[in-house]
């Protein structure tokens, strides 16, 4: 009798960290997120940069900027990122975003400088 109270008692407390696991997972699912988008300049010229890498270091998700400058990044939860250009010839650059709500977002503008040789 005392084994079988014993496999019951573990069953079901393996069964209630299974749910445990499970409720951390939907809560994670009906989170809100977010999207980063911006437009990637040469400082100097004002003109659009096509094909610059946007990183965002925590989640190592990126972006490459399109024919007119532009990126768009999705998928960010609330928090604070660290967001890193890498362009060919040109300066990286680091920004920090911190994300609470959809009103503070805007649109980035981004000036990448070119290296001096």
């Amino acid at each position: 009798m005392k084994k079988s109270i014993t496999l019951l008692t573990a069953a079901l407390l393996i069964s209630l960290a299974g749910f445990s696991i499970n409720f951390k997972e939907m809560s994670k699912e009906t989170e809100l997120t977010f999207s980063v988008s911006g437009k990637i300049l040469d400082v100097s010229t004002g003109e659009a940069l096509a094909g610059v890498k946007v990183i965002v270091e925590e989640t190592e998700t990126h972006a490459y900027s399109d024919f007119d400058g532009n990126f768009e990044i999705n998928g960010l939860y609330q928090g604070q990122y660290t967001l890193t250009t890498t362009f060919i010839s040109y300066e990286s650059a680091l920004l920090s975003l911190n994300i609470e709500t959809a009103e503070e977002i805007e649109t980035l503008e981004v000036k990448l400088e070119q290296v001096s040789k």
